[in-house]
């Protein structure tokens, strides 16, 4: 009888650990920047916030820019969590890409349990208080905000 509680008890623990997900390797989210004018042509840049709070350029050179707090952490995933990205791709940017006239296009990446994904400030009108966007202006600090 022991033999097979032990059994039941090994088959509900490993059916429990299957349903917590793995934890997501590469970074929480990345943001490029693309357009504008750099002395050797268009300019471009990409950031990644990483799991463990380190915001760093990664090109066009590595570096280290800030690091986030465990607040700022768990706020990016508690806003991350309730996000539906939908309803944020509901809104299409209308305007002339700030590619044409020398300014920069935002794309963001976020890594989410279902996959990444991908938001162009050129394709959707990127509400800055939407708590999502604002989480990763908390992640990236008072040294460097986004628009």
């Amino acid at each position: 009888m022991s033999k097979l509680l032990r059994l039941l008890m090994v088959s509900v623990i490993a059916a429990g650990c299957a349903l917590i997900e793995a934890p997501a390797t590469g970074p929480l989210v990345t943001v490029e920047a693309t357009g504008g004018l750099c002395p050797g042509g268009q300019c471009g840049s990409v950031i990644a916030i990483e799991a463990d709070g380190l915001a760093h350029q990664i090109e066009p050179v590595e570096a280290e820019i800030h690091r986030a707090s465990n607040e700022a952490i768990d706020a990016y995933r508690a806003a991350l969590a309730v996000t539906d990205f939908d309803v944020i791709r509901s809104r299409p940017f209308t305007g002339v890409c700030p590619i044409a006239f020398d300014g920069q296009e935002l794309i963001f990446t976020f890594a989410t349990p279902a996959g990444p994904e991908r938001i162009s400030s050129c394709e959707v009108e990127i509400d800055p208080e939407d708590p999502l966007f604002a989480a990763v202006n908390g992640m990236l600090g008072a040294d460097l905000r986004l628009p």
